[in-house]
């Protein structure tokens, strides 16, 4: 076994091209068929690191870990689970849109489910369809004041999806809060905005 794969991959990957998947420009990663990570190709660590994951949620993206281990959020959790079932039950590709922007750029995202060999896990990947300067999106930045967005249960909520930071003392609000895009505090909790519901339905 490496680092990035192990034999399992290899022998589903059916009619995918190795190669193909070691040099794209894409992040991409394989799971079993009970959802273990099997394979990262290169772009994965890249974005990765581009991108600050810490120590922690590395540790949760390791061979052989539980793919549901890596989302945070019982909603998520739910959704992609039942998505990658699917894929693995139908043998049927399953597309997903998604917003990945930092605090710099917005990003927007789609993710591709594709079912393996005889349907023994599934190979995801994640095209980059477009981004843009953040300073385009026309967007109010917020300031990372904890007393406006810490709930009484002493959480503060970021939308999952557009990464927005809810009120406290307004709930129907959520705010672009940059300083908390680039590095989550540590009383966060992942959610779904009402602007972003359609997209996990």
């Amino acid at each position: 076994m490496s680092e990035r794969y192990d034999n399992r991959f290899l022998d589903i990957l059916g009619d995918f091209n190795f190669e193909v998947l070691e040099n794209s420009k894409y992040s991409i990663y394989a799971l079993s068929k009970n959802l273990k990570f099997i394979y990262f190709n290169p772009a994965w660590f890249d974005f990765a690191d581009k991108n600050g994951f810490d120590k922690v949620a590395s540790k949760n993206m390791i061979l052989g870990t539980p793919f549901l281990k890596s989302i945070k959020g019982v909603r998520l959790r739910l959704y992609f689970y039942n998505n990658y079932k699917k894929v693995l039950k139908t043998g049927k590709a399953w597309h997903h849109d998604y917003e990945c922007s930092s605090k710099t750029e917005f990003r927007f995202f789609h993710q591709t489910a594709y079912p393996l060999k005889n349907q023994e896990g599934i190979l995801v990947i994640h095209t980059e369809m477009f981004k843009l300067p953040m300073d385009n999106m026309n967007r109010e930045a917020f300031k990372a004041i904890e007393q406006r967005y810490l709930n009484a249960d002493g959480q503060i909520i970021q939308c999952s999806n557009c990464r927005h930071t809810q009120r406290a003392d307004k709930p129907e609000h959520w705010d672009w809060v940059p300083d908390w895009v680039e590095k989550l505090p540590f009383n966060h909790k992942l959610d779904i905005c009402p602007t972003c519901e359609h997209l996990y339905l």
